[in-house]
């Protein structure tokens, strides 16, 4: 499916530049297709069969890329692993799934491991097979599931998504429709193929389009990684609001050729909009989904999107339950679509839990307008109590702190989550030069308009998740 998607792309463009790698060296279609019959016999070669589960734990580029569809054609089930994972997250990945493999960095310093490790560069050392020897390859067996994409842990434990390829493919076919892209667009990407928003974002849609994959350093500073969109002419670039706003903020061109800012995986404040619109000459187009589900809302108008929500996908249907009886436009997002992941391996209780009916249960509150527009408000454990009876969501109130001019990055904790009283856990790293005790004194200030008690905490850095997401368990541990 997905290894047969790709060749169909590989027969009509061979020539065409595939991907760009994060040094700037590029390879065709024909080459990547090279690339994906070598891994495919490495894999052969170390043992892998269908139905096998392998672990990868490697940085973007065109290899990681070639594995991916290799793992695909050969019917095994992928299990990314982030390089940014600690000992005991790596650990923690192996055990969960019989894994017979793990694929890694030549220079990786892995600690011991339960399973079978080989480096990435041993696995395509062959060079690619004769044209008789690869048509003799297996190719892609369509029952059961194909991979398993980590949650990224933000709001608590991870646990393993699993989709199968028919799914998979369908889903993000039903993606490049709605976006209308073509081979002459270009993704980049910073994010990790080990996480949704880079493999199914980006990866996924730019190589079943035979458009071009563009590899940008993760650790890049703002200002590098606007002159890598600028240079190689990205047209479909998404990110989180906090890139958009660090770009925004480092602003010294404009962005022409981008024709499809996506942002989702957090609120989008209407600052942001704004910003990015001024100084990056892009107006950002809202998405929403998540690792279940795939792709929920989305709004393509080319418009200024500071007051808009969004509408269901094509193929998605979306309904709210109420919060209460006196709320009946605001309410937690249910999502439903013929082609979505299966639930959560090896975990019949939470998988039970976030899929009833036929419908996904996303945890996310919304409100639908009277234009029939749903707006993303934040998760259920979001709600804040204040003193005025009217709620606000933690999100909302991270974006209305981050306005502030002393404020650079915000994180609101709800008590339900700090489990320490009514008083919300907010912590903030001040804006260049603004003392810490102004700082304080300012959010004290917004917190009390706006009716919510506080636990402030003024912290020179935030961290965050690997795709950039603010990692409030980890917040919650040093500051709660």
């Amino acid at each position: 499916m997905l290894h047969e998607a790709f060749q169909d792309v590989v027969r009509a463009h061979p020539d065409g530049v595939a991907v760009q790698a994060v040094d700037g060296e590029e390879f065709t279609y024909a080459q990547l297709s090279d690339l994906v019959d070598r891994a495919s016999v490495g894999l052969l070669g170390v043992g892998v069969q269908p139905g096998h589960h392998v672990a990868t734990r490697l940085r973007n580029g065109p290899a990681y890329v070639a594995t991916i569809l290799a793992l695909a054609r050969l019917g095994a089930v992928h299990l990314p692993i982030s390089v940014q994972s600690d000992r005991d997250r790596l650990r923690w990945s192996l055990a969960q799934v019989p894994v017979r493999i793990l694929i890694h960095e030549q220079h990786d310093d892995l600690p011991e491991t339960p399973v079978d490790t080989r480096t990435v560069d041993t696995l395509l050392a062959e060079p690619a097979p004769a044209p008789r020897t690869v048509e003799a390859l297996p190719i892609e067996v369509r029952a059961g599931v194909f991979r398993l994409l980590e949650t990224t842990g933000s709001t608590g434990v991870p646990k393993l998504v699993a989709w199968r390829q028919e799914d998979l493919l369908a889903d993000r076919r039903q993606w490049l429709s709605y976006l209308k892209v073509t081979a002459e667009d270009v993704f980049l990407t910073m994010h990790p193929l080990d996480v949704a928003h880079g493999v199914d974002v980006h990866m996924f849609p730019a190589l079943l389009a035979g458009a071009r994959l563009v590899f940008s350093d993760p650790a890049a500073p703002p200002d590098r990684l606007l002159s890598a969109l600028a240079e190689s002419g990205t047209t479909i670039f998404s990110a989180l609001p906090r890139h958009y706003q660090l770009l925004a903020d480092s602003s010294s061109t404009t962005l022409p050729s981008l024709r499809l800012p996506l942002c989702g995986g957090a609120y989008l404040s209407p600052e942001v909009i704004t910003q990015a619109r001024r100084r990056l000459g892009i107006r950002i187009r809202r998405i929403y989904g998540s690792t279940e589900f795939g792709i929920v809302l989305g709004n393509m108008d080319d418009i200024a999107q500071e007051s808009r929500g969004m509408y269901p996908l094509p193929a998605v249907e979306v309904a709210l339950e109420p919060l209460s009886a006196q709320t009946p436009t605001l309410g937690e997002i249910l999502a439903r679509s013929p082609h979505t992941s299966i639930g959560y391996e090896g975990n019949p209780v939470e998988t039970a839990r976030a899929f009833r009916g036929g419908w996904y249960r996303t945890g996310d509150v919304g409100e639908q307008t009277t234009s029939g527009e749903y707006r993303v408000l934040g998760r259920v454990a979001d709600v804040l109590a204040t003193t005025s009876g009217r709620p606000i969501f933690a999100p909302q109130l991270e974006g209305a702190l981050e306005a502030d001019a002393a404020v650079r990055e915000a994180a609101v904790v709800p008590s339900s989550a700090a489990d320490d009283g009514a008083a919300p856990l907010v912590v903030v790293t001040p804006a260049d030069g603004a003392p810490a005790s102004d700082v304080a004194a300012a959010v004290r200030r917004l917190l009390g308009e706006h009716g919510v008690a506080d636990r402030v905490r003024v912290v020179d850095e935030l961290p965050h998740t690997p795709v950039g997401k603010l990692d409030k368990p980890t917040i919650l541990r040093r500051w709660g």
